[in-house]
């Protein structure tokens, strides 16, 4: 009988969580605010919008002007994505890591949520924005307007650079070479 893997049930939750998470805040939006409005929590530092368009691009509106195309090769590479990060994850070396699977769990879940929308609704719904206020009603905006699924992928992205920081491989020591008598 095999050890259980600890990173197992994490990739599943996160996965399962993140890819809930962004179409329930998306679904949300869209029951919540009509089209065209929007509105400010945290003092205005975050804004929520049902945006009349979805974004055939990527994040921060990456490729949009190609429409239809764009969300096509998106759309494809967020299957690729998906696939990838599912072989690897069959890996025992990575199933055995929570926080890598972790990282996994959260890139796959937003790549599975943005895929969604893109089958779906033929492009992605964004519709947070992050402003940072400076007084008297004057705000400026820090992020375009993106979704949890977005928040998701680059949080994935940033875990998997600091598993790579802190799980370095060791170097191996050169072998000494016999000195000449």
């Amino acid at each position: 009988m095999s050890a259980p893997c600890p990173g197992r049930w994490m990739f599943w939750l996160l996965t399962l969580i993140v890819f809930s998470l962004d179409l329930g805040t998306k679904a949300w939006v869209q029951w919540y605010l009509p089209v065209g409005h929007g509105r400010a929590f945290l003092f205005g530092a975050l804004r929520v919008y049902h945006l009349p368009e979805v974004n055939q691009g990527a994040f921060l509106s990456l490729g949009r002007q190609w429409g239809p195309t764009a969300n096509l090769v998106f759309a494809s590479i967020s299957v690729l994505v998906s696939l990838m990060i599912l072989a690897a994850y069959n890996r025992p070396a990575i199933r055995r890591r929570a926080f890598l699977s972790a990282a996994l769990g959260c890139i796959l879940g937003g790549a599975l949520g943005n895929l969604h929308d893109r089958l779906r609704f033929g492009g992605v719904r964004d519709f947070l924005q992050l402003f940072l206020p400076l007084g008297s009603n004057e705000f400026i905006p820090l992020t375009g307007v993106f979704n949890l699924a977005d928040s998701a992928l680059l949080t994935g992205a940033a875990m998997l650079l600091l598993s790579s920081w802190r799980e370095a491989p060791a170097v191996p020591q050169a072998a000494e070479s016999p000195t000449p008598t």
